[in-house]
């Protein structure tokens, strides 16, 4: 199969044209000699023992997003593609045919929290399964006490249609330390779909925390559904989502809607809003972003700003580099 170098703004967009025919799990095998994949399938296959426990809670989940995501106020369910793929529905992994890389340096004030991520994408190495893998670390403080938190997630996706289905599933892990001592030691799995029945339209659902155990308080689950258009001609993306936390006693009480707007000016500045309600805490969140990328597609700086009001009243600002091969 020839793979064809698609333009950056692809990435932005969930109506990437990727030319894969069904599945077929004889050639995956034949396959499975090229070298980045095995490596992903190989941690993958190491990470499922740990998935007994999990992430803490929703609040845990906000932060978890890469720099667009957040830009977008988290509503990427049905447009995640690039690396903020793993962070919202693993089956946008084989949204776009790329290798891609990008590291973030994230910042918190209402807890003096300083930390990085790094996210790689790899969709070329087999035509059949993509993979990606994503590690946050975070410094801050809390309740007086010195925390340091990592979370590591690696996901797959499989196009199933050409154009139409993809499937998706992530496992990942979060370790944290207060005052050297350890606090949570938790993972988690995740499975996502994404269909697009229309070249502009995309629909997007996520279930998260499969496996809770006896961590249901720490790592509810939840449901996330989103749809999305977007255009490539008028370099616009509209996206919604709305989630629900399924272990609460009151589902109907624990809702959270978000609607975030991309617009690429001159194919080369992102422009990002978006906003989001917490029906739990009654918490209004505001997000913006703004990128760069270069005319032949190969890298881009972005940054986003996140400030939630009352009760929380905080901010949280990122700022990453990526690079596409």
């Amino acid at each position: 199969m020839t793979y064809i170098y698609r333009p950056l703004s692809a990435i932005f967009f969930a109506n990437v044209n990727l030319k894969a025919p069904m599945i077929d799990f004889f050639k995956i095998a034949q396959t499975m000699n090229r070298p980045a994949f095995p490596i992903c399938l190989f941690l993958f296959v190491l990470l499922i023992p740990t998935l007994s426990f999990a992430q803490d809670d929703l609040t845990s989940r906000k932060r978890l997003t890469n720099v667009r995501g957040l830009g977008l106020a988290n509503a990427l369910v049905a447009s995640a593609t690039g690396t903020a793929a793993i962070w919202h529905n693993p089956a946008t992994i084989a949204a776009a045919m790329m290798y891609a890389v990008d590291t973030t340096y994230r910042f918190q004030n209402n807890d003096s929290t300083h930390g990085f991520q790094v996210n790689l994408l790899d969709m070329k190495s087999n035509q059949y399964v993509g993979a990606q893998i994503g590690y946050i670390y975070e410094h801050s403080s809390v309740d007086g006490q010195s925390q340091h938190y990592n979370h590591i997630r690696l996901g797959l996706g499989i196009p199933l249609a050409t154009d139409i289905v993809s499937i998706g599933v992530s496992g990942s892990y979060e370790h944290i330390k207060r005052d050297g001592e350890k606090f949570l030691s938790m993972g988690t799995m995740d499975v996502g779909v994404l269909i697009r029945p229309v070249k502009s339209l995309s629909l997007g659902i996520t279930a998260s925390n499969l496996f809770v155990g006896d961590y249901e308080a720490y790592m509810p689950r939840m449901i996330s559904a989103g749809i999305a258009f977007n255009s490539l001609e008028l370099g616009l993306n509209l996206m919604f989502e709305t989630a629900f936390n399924l272990s609460a006693e009151t589902i109907k009480d624990t809702g959270s809607f978000a609607v975030g707007v991309e617009y690429v000016l001159q194919k080369m500045f992102p422009i990002r809003v978006g906003y989001r309600y917490e029906m739990a805490g009654e918490m209004h969140v505001i997000s913006a972003g703004l990128a760069f990328r270069d005319s032949g597609g190969r890298f881009g700086l972005d940054l986003a700003y996140q400030h939630l009001f009352e009760p929380s009243n905080n901010d949280l600002f990122q700022a990453s580099f990526s690079a596409y091969f």
